[in-house]
């Protein structure tokens, strides 16, 4: 089969068919299955709360998107919000990114340089997140990454096509997340300052004459968009600067999360492997280099004056500077190729590209037997969103772990899961947040479909983390949540409905007292099927 598609693509299809498969499973594997979680109910909350002005004039407690929000929002009204559809940007934007930045860097890439690149993009644990987690992360990244390129080239080549991608992809990526205006803000400073030493050396102004304009243009346009919610609610932005410090330990664990893995025997030689790709790099185009080297520097430092809530967790700097992730991968990849270059002068020709294949694949299966892939993805896992995976991925150390592993799972979930037939639970009260949600770690051992039960409509007023019920202007399709209100028609399989009575992890948000909702399922599932002091479990059959 290999041989048959090899003969009908050749080595180069056969390498970016191979690339885009592995690509595309790790970001659509099990994808319609997971549970909404954390940050990604930002955009939910505040679509639920706020009408259109206030969505476009606010960027929130919780810091939600702004287009997605009002985008998602459009969607709810007309033509109904499902999980899908809230995951469809972020998934185009990841699989795009691993074609896209190869193909963006093909003037300062040599030999196997690209396929490299593009499989450790392709492999990228924190780049699979974003693209599988409802933030605007994995569209901002293309989008950020191909404006700085496309100035770049645009001020060399001259060409008006690469301005004219300059100019709307930072629009656009700035109004997504306001902190992408440190790259390609500093794309324009950059050009802006060589403009200025031309002028006082040379008395030539035709640099500033050329960038002036575009830059007017895209200042322009990002401050009609990103000024009005700054200036309408100054407050919340406010309150989430100054408020933590970045720690030496915390740019260890960002390594970390580039590298894609926390074993430093992996780690440690992926660093040395950047350290000779920006050495390579730099004897090939000194200036581009500086020109990374300054837009990284230069955000790295406003977010360090900053000092925005949770930055010395060191997923919170990695989010904010994750444009830069493309290029460090880029450098590693350099590296790699250049080392594997030099073992191969040591080697008869014939076994050049023997030994090169050989150490890649040795690398990657490193990558992959070490890394966080398998852990997250390589068992029926709906929480794949979930902190534990992503905070930090050396799982013993992650506070996440730490924490949701310590709530023991009741025995109750195993005499489900022993039950005969198909069942799916569905858990009910829940909390969105990944520390108050052990129940990661219950499907972890019970290995049973989940969905979420909304209390809302059947014993308490909309709360957050909830869906409301029956909202006339809005219309839900969400597969993995369930109105209790709607059972037990809502029901297409056989179903274990759990109700906790008391919190399983401590709380600092009041929950709905679940007395009167246990109530009112008795009315309409008959009597609990399993009870005790902590949680009711009704047993409901499908076409009950």
């Amino acid at each position: 089969m290999i041989a048959w598609i090899q003969r009908r693509l050749g080595w180069v299809g056969l390498m970016a068919l191979g690339i885009g498969a592995i690509a595309a499973y790790f970001r659509l594997t099990q994808l319609g299955h997971q549970i909404l979680i954390d940050d990604e109910w930002h955009a939910l909350h505040a679509l639920i709360r706020l009408d259109y002005q206030e969505i476009f004039l606010s960027f929130g407690h919780a810091d939600h998107s702004i287009p997605l929000t009002l985008l998602f929002k459009a969607m709810a009204e007309t033509i109904g919000l499902s999980e899908w559809r809230l995951r469809a940007l972020p998934i185009m934007g990841g699989l795009v990114t691993v074609a896209l930045v190869p193909w963006l860097l093909r003037p300062w890439l040599r030999a196997y340089e690209p396929w490299v690149l593009g499989l450790l993009l392709a492999l990228s644990p924190i780049l699979i997140h974003f693209s599988r987690y409802v933030r605007p992360y994995a569209l901002t990244i293309p989008l950020t990454f191909a404006a700085v390129i496309a100035l770049w080239r645009w001020w060399h080549e001259g060409k008006r096509e690469w301005i004219a991608v300059f100019v709307p992809a930072s629009v656009l990526a700035g109004w997504m997340h306001p902190l992408t205006l440190l790259f390609t803000g500093g794309a324009l400073l950059w050009f802006g300052l060589v403009s200025m030493k031309d002028l006082l050396r040379h008395r030539d102004m035709s640099g500033l004459m050329r960038v002036v304009p575009p830059g007017l243009v895209m200042v322009a346009l990002s401050s009609a968009l990103v000024l009005p919610p700054l200036l309408a609610d100054p407050y919340s932005m406010a309150a989430k600067t100054g408020v933590h410090q970045l720690q030496w330990t915390t740019l260890i664990r960002a390594w970390e999360l580039v590298a894609g893995v926390a074993h430093w025997g992996v780690a440690g030689p992926m660093l040395v492997l950047a350290m000779i790709g920006a050495v390579v790099l730099w004897q090939r185009e000194k200036m581009f280099v500086l020109y990374w080297l300054f837009l990284t520097t230069l955000a790295g430092i406003t977010v360090v004056l900053l000092n925005p809530a949770w930055v010395h967790h060191a997923l919170v700097p990695v989010r904010y500077l994750s444009i830069a992730i493309p290029w460090v991968l880029g450098l590693i990849a350099i590296g790699f190729v250049t080392v594997v270059q030099w073992l191969s002068q040591y080697n008869r020709p014939a076994m050049t590209a023997s030994l090169a294949g050989g150490v890649m694949l040795a690398w990657f299966l490193g990558l992959l037997s070490v890394g966080p892939h398998w852990a997250t993805y390589g068992q029926f896992n709906q929480f794949a969103g979930h902190m534990r995976y992503h905070f930090d991925y050396d799982f013993v150390r992650n506070p996440f772990s730490v924490v949701v592993d310590s709530v023991e799972m009741p025995e109750i979930y195993q005499t489900m899961a022993d039950e005969p037939g198909d069942w799916t639970i569905i858990e009910s009260p829940w909390r969105f947040e990944s520390h108050y949600t052990p129940f990661s770690g219950f499907q972890r051992a019970h290995q049973m479909p989940m969905k979420i039960g909304m209390l809302t409509g059947l014993c308490s007023d909309w709360v957050v983390g909830e869906l409301p019920y029956e909202d006339g202007r809005t219309q839900w399709s969400m597969t993995q949540f369930v109105h209790l209100a709607d059972l037990p028609e809502a029901v297409d399989d056989n179903a274990f409905v759990v109700i906790h009575r008391e919190p399983m992890m401590e709380d600092i948000r009041a929950v709905p007292e679940v007395t009167p909702c246990i109530e009112a399922l008795d009315e309409r599932l008959g009597q609990p099927w399993y009870a005790d002091e902590s949680r009711v479990v009704y047993k409901v059959e499908a076409g009950s």
